[in-house]
């Protein structure tokens, strides 16, 4: 974990990942609130296309873009491959799948063919979005630190 400001930031990833997100995060006025900061990070990942991972206290900073750009292509998508866990008429991204596991009110599937065979339609898939295992929308689900969350789950529900 690495001090930026008042900021505990961790970054993962490969050697030279890890060296480009320093770099940004160098240029970035973080300011120690959790809800600004995210955003700011956030666009920074986009804008210079960050591949490390980067967590603000513990908790990934999602790249807007990928995520959106990713859901849109799930939702265009072919079937995806029959694994002993079943199969869906879309496929997903790793990225995607982690976003919807990890910050969207998902239980754990085992990976990411046990999710697809759990939510096997697009329609599905838009029904978890609109009503997660919780019983919230993806939205509703966010804590109120989690601008960049928030951000993204605002994108993903107008597409469903």
């Amino acid at each position: 974990m690495e001090e930026y400001g008042k900021c505990k930031i961790g970054i993962y990833g490969s050697g030279k990942e890890i060296g480009e997100a320093r770099g940004v995060l160098d240029g970035l006025s973080l300011s120690g609130n959790e809800y600004e900061d995210r955003l700011v990070i956030q666009e920074a990942i986009d804008r210079n296309k960050v591949k490390a991972d980067i967590l603000y206290d513990g908790n990934t900073v999602w790249s807007y873009d990928r995520v959106v750009r990713d859901f849109k292509r799930a939702l265009g998508s072919g079937p995806s491959r029959i694994t002993e866990y079943g199969n869906g008429n879309y496929d997903l991204t790793n990225y995607l799948y982690e976003f919807l596991s990890l910050a969207c009110g998902s239980i754990a599937h085992y990976n990411k063919y046990g999710w697809i065979g759990t939510y096997p339609s697009k329609e599905d898939l838009k029904q978890f979005c609109k009503h997660n295992e919780f019983g919230q929308d993806i939205l509703s689900h966010q804590p109120s630190w989690a601008s960049d969350r928030q951000r993204i789950a605002k994108a993903v529900l107008e597409m469903c």
